[in-house]
């Protein structure tokens, strides 16, 4: 096992009840876009909720970003193509919670 750690960068959103099936996907295509528009994402994936247990909080998709160092995750977030995707985004979303961890396995 590699003692390699990774950063991740969780993005959840909850979409506004007006946005469309159409909307919704194209704000995914473009955040997975991302992943060759902004130099250091290591990888990117995502998926839309399908948790039984209704804790979801009015949030419906997780997208996991990995970076390799806090200095790639701290190059993405001011990238101008990251900022298009966050305004194009912006008018159908309702909500977003995101957090950031270094992925650890196994106790301290």
């Amino acid at each position: 096992m590699s003692d390699t750690k990774v950063l991740r960068h969780v993005v959840m959103f909850g979409f506004r009840e007006t946005a469309s099936h159409a909307e919704i996907d194209e704000i995914i295509r473009r955040l997975v876009a991302l992943k060759d528009l902004v130099p250091g994402i290591e990888s990117l994936e995502w998926g839309e909720n399908n948790s039984p247990e209704g804790k979801a909080n009015g949030l419906s998709h997780c997208f996991l970003l990995t970076f390799a160092s806090e200095a790639a995750r701290d190059a993405y977030l001011p990238h101008p193509d990251h900022a298009a995707f966050s305004s194009f985004a912006r008018p159908w979303i309702d909500r977003v919670t995101v957090i950031d961890y270094w992925a650890e396995t196994g106790a301290p």
